[in-house]
């Protein structure tokens, strides 16, 4: 729920109001003591017609030992600042409008503390109150002139000056009041500005940590200030210590350095070794921040050139897709003539073994139609919440039960916790049974059997899981990297090049993402990157934060 403004005129915030009853307390402290001094040691001389020089004195004592009262309730836990407020101007006036008949009456100059008093009213308390206390500043005035006429013989000029200073404190007040009125608008606004900014930051930082381009931040020693999810992931998931562009990627900073001693030159692709992530950098200056000097926003090279090929893979695939379903009807039919011919008596073993290859075949060519038509279709997401660990279990089961028979070692290290998910239940069985299958494929090589292994790893401090299809095959080239996830292009003979291209598909119309990484000799990695429904954001490894705001 959004919190409103408190626009009322009175009483100020407690805060505010404590703090300006603090350094009137401080004031009055200052002001009480050094009236009794001056008073005992004779600098401060009493009315002629007072006597004993006594009374005065408790007086001013007595207004001292209250200014130490007040200065210790306002420190009091429970102390109620806006009614100390009250009675310690009231106090004020009242003291020092008799100080001011026991010392010689507005020569003295402690008119201008009255009237001060009155001002200090008007910023703590409403206008009428604060009026109200300047009109018995004004009563004092007119009663000191009054008794200085009747006791002192005075003429009717101290009657015109207490006028004047009177009318003083009545306009002093009233001005100090409007002040104080446009000043709390002020802050009233300024505090409204800084909650919509507040919020305008929080959903900037909530686009910067969601958005699929990588974004880092650095200061002019190349340290890392600012760094959102995408940029973390592509950097190979540096622990939050690791500040120096340096030390995160040794390639990137070189680029850096490059772009600043030239910023016109076209900056180059370059390949991130700790994520095998194939990225485009862009850098932006920003001269007039301190904290930040430099922008770098990273665009996974795969991503840009996967776009370039949509626009022609979308329009291929209508092709194609009109081209399987005219294939399809034919190919049933052979497929159903063999399955005829198959079951005739006596029939004869080359005969036999020709039908089987036709119902081989048959599947194969099935198959392929199979995945253009999914191709051509793009069906819709229709997300739902799940338990990934136990959808991932169930998948594993259902793909060991349907693995031919032959000799393969499937793995899973999948973990018991409940991860929650939001993902199309049908789209992610069919981009990681693609995987699977992918990895049954190219699994194993000389001398080393077939290992397939599956794991999830939970990351709640992103935000995201991940989940791996790793197999032991022999790797995949550097110069076919690249290419793998590209629409129809294939190294099997036997395959159909759409696979891994509608596996990737499935992940993003799911915001997931698919990455690969392999090592010659050691296998290949592919991993799918999906949001947790349900995640709990470690601050100290929050990679939007980074590392130290």
């Amino acid at each position: 729920m959004s919190q409103t403004a408190d626009f009322s005129n009175y009483p100020l915030p407690a805060a505010l109001t404590r703090r300006v009853v603090t350094y009137l307390i401080a004031f009055r402290l200052f002001i009480s003591f050094a009236l009794t001094v001056a008073f005992f040691t004779g600098l401060l001389v009493r009315a002629y017609f007072l006597d004993s020089g006594a009374i005065v004195g408790t007086v001013l004592v007595s207004y001292f030992v209250i200014a130490i009262y007040l200065a210790i309730e306002a420190r009091r836990r429970t102390a109620q600042h806006y009614f100390l407020a009250q009675i310690s101007l009231l106090t004020d006036i009242l003291f020092l409008s008799v100080l001011l008949f026991m010392f010689g009456g507005l020569d003295s100059g402690l008119a201008v503390l009255l009237i001060f008093a009155s001002a200090s009213a008007a910023i703590l308390l409403p206008l009428r109150t604060a009026l109200f206390l300047a009109s018995l500043v004004v009563l004092a005035f007119i009663g000191e002139a009054m008794a200085g006429i009747l006791l002192r013989a005075d003429d009717l000029t101290s009657l015109v000056q207490a006028g004047l200073y009177g009318t003083t404190a009545l306009i002093t007040t009233s001005l100090v009041s409007l002040l104080s009125f446009w000043l709390r608008d002020y802050r009233l606004l300024t505090e409204q500005q800084a909650r919509e900014l507040t919020r305008l930051e929080q959903i900037n930082e909530l686009i910067i940590r969601r958005m699929r381009s990588g974004v880092l931040a650095v200061d002019g020693d190349c340290r890392i200030q600012l760094m959102n999810e995408s940029a973390w992931f592509l950097l190979g998931s540096p622990s939050g210590q690791r500040r120096s562009l340096a030390d995160v990627s040794p390639e990137l900073d070189g680029a850096l350095a490059e772009w600043r001693s030239n910023p016109s030159r076209d900056i180059e692709p370059l390949t991130l070794h700790a994520s095998q992530a194939q990225i485009l950098p862009k850098f932006v200056s920003l001269p007039g921040s301190v904290e930040i000097r430099v922008l770098i926003f990273l665009e996974d090279n795969d991503v840009v050139a996967q776009r370039a090929l949509e626009l022609s893979a979308s329009s291929l695939a209508k092709l194609s897709g009109s081209i399987a379903h005219e294939i399809r009807n034919p190919l049933a039919a052979v497929s159903h003539a063999a399955q005829l011919l198959a079951e005739a008596k006596d029939l004869p073993e080359s005969d036999a073994r020709l039908i089987g290859i036709i119902h081989k075949q048959s599947r194969r060519m099935n198959g392929i139609v199979e995945n253009i038509l999914q191709l051509s279709r793009r069906e819709k997401s229709r997300p739902d919440i799940f338990d990934l660990n136990a959808w991932l279990k169930e998948t594993v089961q259902e793909f060991k039960g349907a693995l031919p028979a032959m000799a393969i070692e499937l793995d899973t290290d999948i973990g018991s916790d409940e991860v929650l998910v939001m993902f199309d239940r049908s789209q992610l069985h069919q981009a990681v049974w693609k995987l699977m299958e992918n990895a049954l494929q190219h699994a194993g090589r000389d001398g080393v059997a077939p290992h397939v292994s599956i794991q999830m790893e939970r990351l709640p401090e992103t935000g995201y899981c991940l989940i791996t299809v790793k197999d032991n095959g022999p790797g995949i080239p550097d110069e076919q990297i690249a290419h793998i996830f590209e629409p129809f292009y294939t190294t099997n003979k036997q395959g159909s090049g759409l696979g891994l291209y509608i596996a990737r598909q499935l992940c993003e119309v799911n915001q997931a993402e698919l990455t690969v990484d392999s090592s010659p000799g050691a296998g290949t990695r592919f991993h799918i990157r999906l949001a947790l429904a349900r995640s709990e954001i470690n601050d100290g490894h929050d990679p939007a934060a980074v590392i130290g705001k």
